[in-house]
């Protein structure tokens, strides 16, 4: 059986985080667990090798294997097969936003309006400074589908507004500047409070 004792706390705060947010890049558990330098995060990251797979991308990205799950009681929900680089800049904004406390990756908001119901799935849906946020990353989807989300999106922003819920604000995250004016030029035209921020930003 696996005992909790054989980590360090740092270490075992790492598992834990790879647990809650999926697959974390190793600038990003540099920066979240104050590491200092790459090349101690490197040898932080190498002490937990048995908990973890990783896989190259830009830079490594790790997630739990199954005795990193078992070890914290969790669930291997990431593989290599799964959407990686997605998962990443997802919380490249987790991380951005300062870890807001009811993230949800994922997010299925459902509403009622006409005699008819509608629901959209967002990236994440979090709270920041009093206003609900609701994340969109753009890595290669279509535009014309994201042309599609903004509309629908449109619809449940007036919906919340009617019913004077919060403060609704459509967040996007995407990879080139191109798509990035042309999700403002469509979140402006259906008078939607958003923000776009760019992968080249940061």
């Amino acid at each position: 059986m696996l005992k909790l004792e054989k980590l360090s706390e740092r270490q075992m705060k790492i598992l834990y985080a790879l647990n809650n947010l999926g697959a974390l890049s190793r600038s990003q558990v540099q920066y979240m667990f104050d590491l200092g330098s790459k090349r101690n995060a490197n040898r932080v990251l190498q002490s937990i090798r048995d908990y973890v797979n990783r896989k190259a991308l830009k830079e490594y990205v790790y997630y739990l294997n199954k005795k990193g799950a078992e070890m914290i009681g969790g669930q291997v929900i990431v593989t290599g097969n799964s959407p990686l680089q997605h998962i990443v800049m997802r919380n490249d904004i987790y991380i951005f936003y300062h870890y807001p406390q009811d993230w949800k990756p994922e997010a299925k908001t459902r509403w009622k309006e006409g005699g008819k119901e509608y629901s959209v799935v967002s990236d994440a849906r979090f709270t920041y400074h009093g206003q609900i946020y609701f994340l969109e990353v753009d890595i290669q989807q279509k535009m014309a589908e994201n042309k599609r989300k903004v509309e629908k999106y449109a619809y449940l922003f007036r919906f919340i507004q009617c019913q004077q819920i919060g403060e609704p604000i459509l967040l996007w995250y995407t990879v080139s500047q191109e798509r990035k004016k042309r999700l403002e030029k469509w979140c402006r035209q259906h008078e939607i409070p958003h923000e776009v921020l760019c992968k080249q930003d940061f």
